[in-house]
């Protein structure tokens, strides 16, 4: 991996994240460790405005309208590092690159690519996104250590864990497959609450009229203006439990201790929550995902086979081993 730099001096890096607040929050691994280095760092994310209302110091930028609009937009930059997602914006990078229009242009890859170069970087399917994001800046800053930390501000006002019994759970995510069931997250709720523990759910503005019914059954859902005052809300909350998405990732930045849901063992190994305590709970056996109309069992139909009583077990551990940790 190299680095060019223009000649005034001054080092200035585009870091260009894939869609989705987690992807986000991880790409701003890459955004600490470039400012270290004394890098000027402009992130571009497709949802800049809530991303800005966790990082308000940051240089947080929307995606251009039209990708045309990329080649200008990042020439002048000496450094322009990317994650991969397989999106027409990276294809379109990608074809720059091999033009000479963007030499200037790493990537950060998930899993394999016919794009990967000598200077790019490839995860290891063993260790979690975060790390990976990590020791990807280690090698292209020719670094000593590289720091996981993205530096999320913690919020002055709040004390962490106030609330230790209460738990946060976030019944969705950006991709419906994903989602472990409604009327299991509602049977775990009413198990955990069973065991003196409050629970509180937390869904997205446009998602809250599907999700008020959880009032009349005596939980909490907050009315958060923003992501900051989620965050606010999980940073004194005792636990987390959702499905593998964004706010999974927030929680665990935060600390705060996470339990992800997963139908997809090899997926969620790399994209698991990576900076607190966090346990993963998935298939307890491997299911085929044959190709074929209605054939992918795993994709379709993995949460059959994730019981509410495992999700519980557990969560149980979690909670035993954030304990033991207090000891």
């Amino acid at each position: 991996m190299t680095i060019s730099q223009h000649n005034s001096g001054i080092k200035r890096a585009a870091i260009i994240c894939a869609e989705g607040i987690g992807d986000g929050l991880l790409m701003m691994i890459a955004n600490s460790n470039l400012k270290k280095e004394g890098y000027q760092v402009t992130v571009y994310h497709n949802q800049p405005n809530p991303l800005s209302s966790l990082f308000p110091s940051e240089n947080i930028h929307s995606f251009p309208k039209t990708l045309g609009n990329w080649e200008p937009e990042l020439a002048p930059y000496d450094l322009v590092l990317m994650e991969n997602d397989h999106s027409s914006r990276a294809y379109h990078l990608f074809k720059l690159r091999r033009e000479k229009k963007l030499k200037q242009l790493v990537v950060f890859f998930p899993t394999q690519s016919n794009e990967l170069t000598a200077k790019d970087f490839l995860f290891n399917p063993k260790k979690a996104v975060a790390t990976n994001l990590a020791n990807g800046c280690q090698l292209l800053l020719k670094q000593q250590v590289s720091a996981k930390s993205n530096e999320l501000p913690l919020p002055a006002d709040k004390e962490h864990r106030a609330h230790k019994n209460r738990i946060v759970i976030h019944p969705t995510s950006n991709d419906p497959k994903r989602n472990w069931p409604r009327s299991k997250f509602l049977a775990l709720a009413k198990r955990l609450k069973q065991k003196g523990f409050t629970i509180s759910w937390v869904v997205s503005p446009n998602e809250r009229s599907e999700w008020s019914f959880v009032e009349k059954l005596g939980y909490n859902l907050p009315k958060s203006k923003n992501l900051k005052e989620v965050a606010d809300h999980i940073y004194e909350s005792g636990y987390m439990i959702g499905n593998d998405s964004g706010i999974g990732h927030l929680a665990s930045n935060l600390n705060i201790p996470t339990l992800t849901i997963s139908g997809n063992p090899k997926r969620v190994r790399l994209w698991r929550p990576d900076w607190g305590t966090g346990l993963v709970v998935t298939l307890p056996f491997p299911l085929p995902n044959f190709k074929g109309i209605g054939m992918p069992i795993r994709q379709n139909h993995w949460q059959s086979f994730v019981s509410v009583q495992r999700v519980l077990k557990s969560f149980y551990q979690l909670v035993e081993d954030v304990e033991w940790k207090l000891r």
